[in-house]
């Protein structure tokens, strides 16, 4: 009888020997596997700190497991459909001295919980290698004033941003330290386009830097409109001075002296142009009475538009008024005689 049992023993022990013996040629491993990992914040702290992985984004491990367990896997690596996804709470109580901290260091551990591998396989976690270092900002708000970081071909004379200051959402470090926020780069128009004949040039909505110091920001609102007064341009011209007769008017105008036109030189200010400004001079006699014989009258200006003038007024002229052969039956410019 007890030979028997021991017969039954021995069969019951090589038969569990055999299963497991098949069983592990069954198994395979894979192991030095580079498993990357995305770690993100609570929803309800994402306002509130800027999450930056301060080093290698991946952990490394090991698998075992049927072969076409361990096949189903290698497909699922190659189609990038292997991923660890960890969420991090920041605590509530990260203070020191009673102030909270603009920046918190942690670290991330990887355990075999986190991995979510086809059934049948065993991930192994390689001590050591599971752990990634993390650097968690506070995030602040700061109101900061806009600047222009580029330059403008000294074109502009006279640069306003509207607004002139936006409110800006970043990691507290770097907004306490910030004294502005600088527009992206943006194309002026060509000097042949006509804009910079205009007195102010509006340029925009001019986008804001998303980064301050190589950490992401946020401005409200998050472009700015550029103003341009173009910086003027001082003239010198000559004009040439007539008269504005009335209709039917039986004199005629000549100026005194051995010119028979009047000339002027005048200094304007005014936008860039690709021709010289005209400006129309002349002595206006068609308001007041006047006689023949000599007279005196002052020098109406008719500047081109935005366009100034950058000295005093000229000053008023003597000239003759004589008998017309023909009365002059329309109203016009004439030139003196």
């Amino acid at each position: 009888m007890v030979d028997r049992i021991v017969s039954l023993v021995v069969a019951l022990s090589l038969a569990l020997l055999v299963w497991l013996y098949a069983r592990s040629r069954d198994q395979e491993i894979l192991d030095n596997v580079p498993i990357p990992v995305q770690i993100s914040l609570p929803s309800g702290q994402t306002d509130h700190y800027l999450l930056e992985v301060t080093g290698p984004s991946q952990v490394t491990m090991s698998f075992t497991g049927p072969s076409s367990r361990i096949h189903e896997l290698r497909g699922m690596l190659q189609r990038g459909e292997m991923e660890i996804h960890v969420t991090v709470s920041v605590p509530d109580d990260v203070q020191e001295d009673g102030h909270y901290l603009d920046h918190y260091l942690d670290t991330v551990r990887i355990d075999a919980a986190d991995v979510h591998a086809p059934p049948g396989v065993s991930p192994v976690v390689i001590e050591g290698r599971n752990r990634i270092p993390i650097t968690l900002f506070r995030l602040v708000e700061r109101r900061l004033p806009v600047r222009i970081d580029q330059p403008l071909e000294d074109r502009g004379g006279q640069v306003t941003l509207e607004p002139g200051s936006v409110l800006v959402h970043g990691p507290q470090e770097v907004l306490d330290k910030a004294f502005c926020i600088a527009t992206q780069p943006f194309s002026l128009p060509p000097h042949g386009d006509g804009s910079w004949q205009q007195p102010a040039l509006s340029i925009g909505p001019v986008p804001l830097v998303t980064e301050i110091d190589g950490r992401p920001v946020r401005a409200t609102p998050a472009a700015v409109m550029v103003r341009l007064t173009p910086r003027p341009r001082l003239y010198e011209i000559n004009a040439s001075v007539q008269f504005l007769c009335p209709a039917n008017f039986a004199l005629r105008p000549r100026f005194i002296g051995d010119s028979r036109a009047a000339e002027i030189t005048l200094h304007l200010t005014g936008p860039e142009l690709a021709e010289e400004p005209k400006v129309f001079a002349f002595i206006d006699l068609t308001s007041g009475s006047h006689r023949a014989g000599m007279n005196q009258g002052a020098i109406t200006l008719q500047l081109p538009r935005h366009f100034k003038l950058a000295q005093e007024p000229p000053p008023p002229v003597t000239f003759e008024l004589v008998p017309a052969e023909s009365p002059r039956k329309d109203q016009g410019l004439i030139p003196g005689q």
